[in-house]
């Protein structure tokens, strides 16, 4: 089965209320979607990670890897994703929109694959075989202690065990939040306490330490991605609070110095940035070998990471839990059927052939990106 073509789709979705977070507010979302097409008439969805400029994400995968991918066999994957990573890599880019493009492209291929065996993407990476997967509600917003403690009781009346909330709008203030959502929620419930990188080093060191002090559950990007020695100041600082990190990152080049150094106990690859499944599997043994915990990363992405993120989960052998975003996202509408919810904090992983979703063309017309 060959490839015969990529569409590339500039989807964008305008919020009735921004989403805000530490380092950012988000006032649409966007996203990059890929259809592969092959010669059998088979059509492979995949989607790109897009936070500024999904435009660049197309030039990238319609002038840089469209030569690469279209007339190669579907079942060359491992080394169509290579091919694809060394068409730049040597020229400087070995990260961010080349990275994000091979993502999409790599998504649509395994979906394309699964479609042509009529299994599952789950089954195809022949891993841990699990039909559900244990999931967290993510992400209480930035606001008022009061209000984010009641959307914290809410969602643990909901049923969920584990609850993440945003932090990274000042110390004082964020401690205060954490105390009212712990004392919300009780100590029954996991609480993960997101940063955004919204902190320096001495910052999240106070923060953690309050953090370790009301049991919370880990600490995500409480700094930079690329700030290895704040990294290591904080995780020299704080014991029995997890750092978490990884959405920022890219291959396992990036991942290894945070395993080799013992900076982290749960990687969070973007299975729409880290490579799509092949970069993200690379990843996961990665930690494998380091005994570090995997919990993937979806955040605001489209439904598509969405689906193979649950695929990814299913078949990995350090998966820890799953971030279920409960927050709105209209570009969820683009399927033709919804995503599989959450109950009393179990999400089911699709059983479809490929990744288990379809576009609605209508809707999905509807979010094209304006061009111009």
């Amino acid at each position: 089965m060959k490839v015969t073509r990529i569409e590339v789709l500039e989807l964008e979705a305008p919020l009735a209320k921004p989403w805000r977070i530490a380092t950012f507010e988000l006032k649409s979302l966007l996203a990059t979607v890929v259809r592969l097409h092959t010669d059998e008439g088979i059509t492979g969805l995949g989607e790109c990670i897009v936070r500024l400029g999904p435009g660049a994400t197309r030039a990238v995968i319609e002038e840089v890897l469209a030569p690469v991918v279209v007339g190669r066999d579907v079942f060359d994957i491992e080394g169509i994703w290579d091919e694809m990573y060394r068409t730049m890599r040597a020229r400087g880019h070995s990260r961010g929109y080349l990275v994000e493009a091979i993502s999409g492209i790599d998504i649509a291929l395994w979906d394309a694959l699964g479609k042509k065996l009529g299994l599952p993407v789950a089954r195809l990476l022949a891993g841990h075989g699990r039909t559900t997967l244990k999931a967290y509600a993510s992400s209480i917003l930035l606001d008022t202690p009061r209000a984010m403690a009641q959307e914290a009781e809410r969602l643990a009346a909901e049923g969920y065990t584990g609850i993440k909330m945003k932090i990274g709008g000042g110390c004082k203030d964020d401690i205060t939040r954490m105390d009212a959502v712990r004392r919300a929620v009780g100590d029954g419930v996991d609480v993960m306490l997101d940063a955004n990188s919204g902190y320096d080093a001495p910052t999240a060191i106070i923060v953690g330490q309050q953090a370790e002090r009301l049991g919370m559950y880990w600490l995500e990007e409480p700094v930079a991605p690329d700030d290895l020695p704040g990294y290591r100041r904080i995780r020299a600082a704080i014991r029995s609070v997890r750092l978490a990190a990884g959405e920022g990152e890219f291959t396992v080049a990036g991942f290894r110095p945070f395993a080799e150094e013992g900076l982290l106990d749960v990687m969070q690859p973007d299975i729409a940035r880290a490579g799509g499944f092949t970069g993200c599997r690379r990843v996961a043994a990665l930690a494998g070998t380091y005994n570090i915990a995997v919990a993937p990363h979806t955040g605001a992405s489209g439904p598509i990471c969405i689906a193979a993120s649950l695929h990814f989960a299913a078949a990995t052998p350090g998966f820890l839990t799953f971030e279920h975003m409960y927050i709105y996202n209209p570009l969820h509408e683009m399927l033709a059927q919804p995503l599989p919810q959450p109950k009393a904090g179990v999400i089911a992983v699709p059983d479809a052939p490929g990744i288990g979703v379809e576009l609605n063309d209508a809707v999905v017309q509807r979010f094209m990106r304006k061009r111009g």
